[in-house]
Parts: C-alpha cells; sequence; structure tokens
C-alpha cells in the first residue's frame, strides 16, 4: 500500500516537474507579466502558447492559463480580473488530482504575493483588495474525452475512493466463505462418507456451486439496490445546497452493472471452491485465500491513486487479466455514460469462473479431492 501511494506522489512530482504550463497573454502588462514570472520562479517550466493549442494539447502541457486584456488595469483599480484556467489530467484518480492541485495552489500563492507587490509597487491598500483575482477552471481528463467541473471531478474522485473498497470487502467475503465449503467436510472427515453415497459427484459439485450463485444472486440484489440509493441519496443531498453532477445512471448501466458484478461474485465463488479442494482443513483454506485476495487489494489501490494506462504495458496486461479490475474500474466510466469496461469485464469474468469451474469439476470427480493438500505452517515432526 505505502509504495503504491509513493507511487502516486512520485508520479505526480515528475509530471510537474517536467511538464509545463502555457501562458495565453492577452494583456502585456507590468502585472501580467509579474504572475508568468511567478509561476516560472515556482519550479514549472512556462511557454507561450496561443489558443490553437487548446484544440489539441500535447501531452507535456499541464494546463493553460488565459490572461485577459485589461488585467493589471484592473487590479490597480481594485476590480479583480477573471483568468481562465484549463487543466489537462489524464485520468481521474488520486495521483492527477495532486497534478491539478500543484496548479491551483501556485495561483493561490500568487493572490498573497500580489498583494504585497500593489500595495509596495502602486500604493494600493491590500486591505481594499482580499481576493485581487479570481479564475474560472475548466478540466479536460484526457483518457475519457471529456470537461469535467470541479465539482464533478471531486464527485466522481470520490466514487473512485469508496467503491473498490466497498467491492473489495464483498469479494473477499465471498472467497472466504466459498473456501470453507469443501475444506470442512475435509477436516470432520464428512466428504468420504458423502462421496461414498450413490449420487453422482458432479450433483454434489453443482449443489454446492448452486449454493455460492444463490449467495451471489442475494448479494447483488443487496449490491445494486444499496448503489441506487446511495446515488439518490447523494443527489439529493447536492440539490439542497444548489449543486448538481452530470452522471449518466440509465437503466442500462445499473443492468450492465448488476451482471458484471453477478459474475465477479460467481467467479470468486469458484475462487473459493478451488481453495476448497486444494486445501487440507479450514485454516490451510483460510491462509490459502488470504494469500489470493492480496492481489485484488492492490487493484483496489491501483485505482484509487493511479490511471492503469500510464502503467508499463506488461503491468496493465497483469492488471487486466484479474477479473475484479473490469468492475471497479468500470463504475468510474459508467457515470459518464461509457461502457466498454463493463462490457469487456462481462466477457473476462464469464470466462473465468468457467475456467474456475472445470478446474474444480475435474479435480472433484477424481480421486485426487481426498488426497490433494496445500498446507500453510511449519510441518509436524515424526516421533521417532
Amino acid at each position: 500500500m505505502g509504495f503504491i501511494i509513493m507511487g502516486a506522489m512520485s508520479t505526480a512530482t515528475e509530471k510537474v516537474k517536467h511538464g509545463t504550463v502555457g501562458i495565453i497573454d492577452e494583456d502585456n502588462s507590468e502585472l501580467s507579466s509579474t504572475l508568468i514570472n511567478f509561476i516560472r520562479m515556482s519550479g514549472m517550466n512556462v511557454v507561450q502558447v496561443t489558443r490553437d493549442v487548446l484544440e489539441n494539447p500535447p501531452e507535456s502541457l499541464l494546463a493553460v492559463i488565459v490572461i485577459p486584456k485589461g488585467y493589471g488595469e484592473n487590479i490597480l483599480n481594485e476590480t479583480p480580473p477573471n483568468i481562465t484556467i484549463y487543466t489537462f489530467l489524464q485520468g481521474i484518480n488520486v495521483g492527477e488530482q495532486g497534478v491539478m492541485g500543484a496548479v491551483t495552489s501556485v495561483i493561490e500563492s500568487y493572490k498573497n504575493f500580489l498583494k504585497s507587490y500593489i500595495a509596495k509597487q502602486h500604493g494600493v491598500n491590500p486591505e481594499i483588495i482580499s481576493n485581487p483575482i479570481t479564475e474560472d477552471i475548466h478540466i479536460y481528463v484526457r483518457s475519457w474525452e471529456r470537461e469535467f467541473t470541479s465539482q464533478e471531478l471531486n464527485t466522481i474522485t470520490m466514487q473512485v475512493m469508496f467503491w473498490p473498497w466497498l467491492i473489495f470487502s464483498l469479494v473477499v467475503s465471498v472467497v472466504q466463505l466459498s473456501a470453507t465449503f469443501l475444506s470442512e467436510e475435509k477436516e470432520q472427515k464428512t466428504l468420504e462418507i458423502l462421496l461414498t453415497l450413490p449420487v453422482r459427484r458432479t450433483t454434489i459439485l453443482f449443489s454446492k456451486v448452486l449454493g455460492s450463485g444463490v449467495l451471489a444472486i442475494l448479494a447483488t440484489i443487496s449490491y445494486t439496490v444499496g448503489f441506487i440509493v446511495y446515488i439518490m441519496a447523494f443527489s439529493s443531498y447536492l440539490e439542497q445546497y444548489g449543486m448538481s453532477i452530470s452522471i449518466s445512471m440509465d437503466p442500462f448501466s445499473i443492468i450492465l452493472m448488476g451482471v458484471i458484478f453477478f459474475l465477479c461474485l460467481l467467479f470468486s465463488s469458484a475462487l473459493g471452491l478451488s481453495i476448497s479442494v486444494l486445501a487440507q482443513d479450514t485454516k490451510s483454506a483460510e491462509s490459502l485465500a488470504s494469500t489470493v485476495i492480496f492481489p485484488i487489494m492492490i487493484i483496489a489501490f491501483v485505482i484509487m491513486f493511479l490511471d492503469i494506462s500510464s502503467l508499463p504495458t506488461y503491468l496493465q496486461i497483469l492488471i487486466y487479466i484479474i477479473p475484479y479490475t473490469y468492475l471497479m474500474e468500470g463504475i468510474k466510466y459508467m457515470f459518464i455514460g461509457r461502457y466498454e469496461v463493463f462490457l469487456a469485464g462481462i466477457v473476462v469474468n464469464l470466462l473465468g469462473a468457467l475456467v474456475m469451474l472445470s478446474i474444480v469439476s475435474k479435480i472433484f470427480t477424481s480421486e485426487r479431492i481426498l488426497t490433494m493438500k496445500v498446507r500453510f505452517g511449519r510441518r509436524r515432526k515424526k516421533r521417532a
């Protein structure tokens, strides 16, 4: 966890260090020059650009600041001018928020500097001007190909922080519960008795899978209803304070989310059954389940703090091989009406569940079900 957080902060720092801030100076006054020099002295690379760059901003461009005509004159007349800031983010996560924060924090620092500067150079009382300039912020997310307001960005970022952990906790519960389905029977020696009954082994396995499926269906219903209630309550809360967010919550997106969530839980159940087949007892099953759960936790942190598309190709492949990625990542895109991640996730989770169930079926219908053992901990020494 610490490495991921440090990596996100380090990535944001390097991006700010090597990125550039474009300036469109339409005033060309002394005070506009002080703003440009202040940004440059803060450690950022500053370049003069034209409005054409806004149509196709290069990857290295962090932001473009437009200084309007009359900027300096308005400040001296104690009329706060309005500058426009266009910020370009790669994705929506905590790390990219740090990049945007670096630009806006420089502007906030400049406001304090400007008060003392105009008092010293032009004799303007700084107490009269509490806010010497105002800013209009536009945020464009490259990977989403869409512009957001600060309010919308903060709202979606909060969802990015919240939903991966909720999904992670539900997945962990299902995996651990499924991992004990057969391991308890192995430990109590009831599985051997069960296998001697005149019942086909595939029927016994199907009953175990059916139990997991019922659990997955109930969890999916409760999760989907809870998600809808949460969004409605959250939107109502924002409306009380005169705020709104333009996110997509049409029935199709809800159905897709429910389908992929069910398949994720079905895959989790199949994964838990695979663990129970391999484990000798309940303790071994729980230990093995904890080992398997660790990569899922890593994915939750990656989605929260980093943009997957910014990672090396081999890491992207490893992350997208894991079925849970699509549900955690797809919720972000669902808010803007994009479903390609969900659709890909449905295919990957379905294939993953079928592969896991096929493996379990082959082992369960053979004699290996009684002989396969995966144990954790020290082996007991045999007595002489």
